[in-house]
C-alpha cells in the first residue's frame, strides 16, 4: 500500500511541473525529521493510496509548467496583452517605453510573456530570457545580461554592451525572473545598477519587459524608484471563480478524457460537473492556478466500471504549522520571498549571521515543508514551496513580516 501511494504521488508531484519534495513529505513519506502528518494529510494519504491511477494524459494536461507560445492551454490575458501591443504602437512611434509585469508568485508571468512571441510580429523580433541566479556585481551582471541577449563574448564595460545591444535589430525583449535583482545584501545594488542602465540606455532601440515576482517588485520600487523608469506597469493576479473554471475546464478537455456524467442537460457536462465543486476549489487555492491544480487533480477518481472520471469533495491542506514558528523563521520566509530564493551565503548576508545558523533555520523551513531545494546543487537555493506560495505571503503579510 505504501509503495502504491508513494509511486502514484511521485507520478503527480513530478507532472504537476516541479519534484515537490515537500508535498510528498506532507503526504507521510519518511523524511530526515519524523514527524507525523497532520490527520488530514492522513486521511488525504489513504484515500489517495485506494484509487487507481489517473491517466498520464490527465496528469499532463494538468502540468503546472509554464506555458509555452501557442499552447492550447493559456486563456485570458487579452487586456493585459493589448496594452502590451499599445505600448508597442507607442515605441515604434519613437516614444522610448519599458513595461513592468510583476504578479504574485504562482500567477502566470513566465506564461504570459511567453505567448507575447505570436503577437509582436515584424518588423521586431521577440527575445525571451530569463535569470536563472542572482548576479552580484558589474562584471557578473554584465556576463549575465550578454548571455542572456546571445553576446558571444563578455563585455568589459556598460558602454560595451549598450554599443552592442545598439547593433542589433530593434527587438522586444522579455527578462523573467526580475526578483533576483532585489537584494539586501551588501554590494549587490551594483547589479540593479547596470541593469538599469542598459536598460535605460537601449530603450529607444529596444522595448524592454521586466517579469517580477509581487513582493521583489515593492523592494525595488521603494529603495531603487524603479517604477519611475517604466513607461506601464501590468499587474498580473490570480484567477477569479469564473477564470478558474474556465482553466480546469480547458485542461480537462485537453487531456481527451472524459467526466462520468449524464449529457442530457442543455448545459456542457464537463462544466456542470465543474460548477458542483468550483467554488470549492477556488476558495482552497485563493484562485492560484498550480494549488487550484492539485486540489482538483486529488478530487478526480476513476469509475471502476465505466473507467471514466468523476470528482469528489477537495479535501484542504493543513497550513496550521505557520502558527508554530519563531519569529526569525517567519523573517527568513519574509526574505526567501521577496528575494525569489536565498542560499546559505545570501541568508548569512541578510541576517548577519554564520552559516551554521542559516543552515538550522534554512533546513528547519525545509522540513516543515514551507521551502524547497535542489539537493544536487553544490549551494542549494531556498525557495518558497511553489504550490503554496500565496497561503505563505498572505500569513507573513497579515503578520507583518512581509510588505
Amino acid at each position: 500500500m505504501a509503495h502504491t501511494r508513494n509511486t502514484f504521488l511521485s507520478t503527480v508531484a513530478e507532472t504537476l511541473a516541479r519534484p515537490y519534495r515537500a508535498m510528498l513529505r506532507l503526504f507521510g513519506r519518511q523524511t530526515d525529521e519524523q514527524t507525523e502528518p497532520a490527520k488530514v494529510q492522513a486521511d488525504l494519504c489513504l484515500a489517495l493510496a485506494a484509487r487507481p491511477a489517473l491517466p498520464e494524459a490527465l496528469l499532463q494536461a494538468f502540468s503546472a509548467e509554464p506555458l509555452a507560445a501557442g499552447d492550447a492551454r493559456f486563456i485570458g490575458r487579452q487586456q493585459q496583452s493589448d496594452r502590451v501591443l499599445a505600448t508597442l504602437e507607442l515605441w515604434r512611434a519613437g516614444r522610448n517605453s519599458m513595461i513592468a509585469v510583476t504578479g504574485p508568485q504562482g500567477c502566470g508571468i513566465t506564461s504570459f510573456l511567453q505567448q507575447l512571441t505570436d503577437r509582436v510580429g515584424d518588423p521586431e523580433t521577440y527575445r525571451y530570457g530569463a535569470l536563472m541566479r542572482r548576479p552580484y556585481d558589474t562584471n557578473d551582471t554584465l556576463a549575465l545580461l550578454g548571455a542572456l541577449l546571445g553576446c558571444e563574448q563578455p563585455c568589459s564595460s556598460i558602454e560595451e554592451l549598450v554599443e552592442y545591444l545598439n547593433d542589433l535589430a530593434p527587438s522586444v525583449i522579455a527578462i523573467d525572473n526580475g526578483h533576483f535583482l532585489a537584494c539586501r545584501i551588501m554590494g549587490a545594488h551594483e547589479a540593479i545598477r547596470v541593469f538599469g542602465a542598459v536598460m535605460v540606455a537601449t530603450q529607444q532601440r529596444h522595448l524592454w519587459l521586466l517579469g517580477c515576482q509581487e513582493y521583489a517588485w515593492r523592494r525595488l520600487s521603494y529603495v531603487y524608484r524603479a517604477e519611475r523608469y517604466f513607461s506601464d506597469h501590468i499587474e498580473l493576479g490570480f484567477f477569479d471563480e469564473a477564470e478558474l473554471g474556465e482553466c480546469l475546464a480547458n485542461r480537462l478537455r485537453t487531456s481527451g478524457i472524459g467526466l462520468d456524467v449524464a449529457t442530457g442537460g442543455a448545459q456542457d457536462p464537463l462544466t456542470a460537473v465543474l460548477a458542483r465543486h468550483l467554488s470549492a476549489l477556488h476558495k482552497l487555492s485563493n484562485g492560484k492556478p498550480d494549488l487550484a491544480f492539485f486540489y482538483c487533480v486529488n478530487s478526480l477518481l476513476i469509475h471502476p466500471e465505466t473507467g471514466q472520471l468523476d470528482m469528489q469533495a477537495a479535501v484542504a491542506l493543513d497550513f496550521s504549522v505557520l502558527k508554530q514558528l519563531l519569529s526569525e523563521e517567519l523573517f527568513t520566509l519574509a526574505e526567501v520571498a521577496a528575494h525569489g530564493q536565498l542560499t546559505l551565503a545570501d541568508h548569512g548576508a541578510v541576517f548577519r549571521v554564520g552559516q551554521p545558523e542559516s543552515r538550522l533555520l534554512l533546513e528547519r523551513l525545509y522540513h516543515q515543508c514551507l521551502v524547497d531545494k535542489d539537493p544536487s546543487a553544490a549551494e542549494p537555493a531556498y525557495r518558497l514551496v511553489a504550490q503554496y506560495s500565496d497561503v505563505i505571503t498572505r500569513y507573513l503579510s497579515n503578520a507583518n513580516y512581509l510588505y
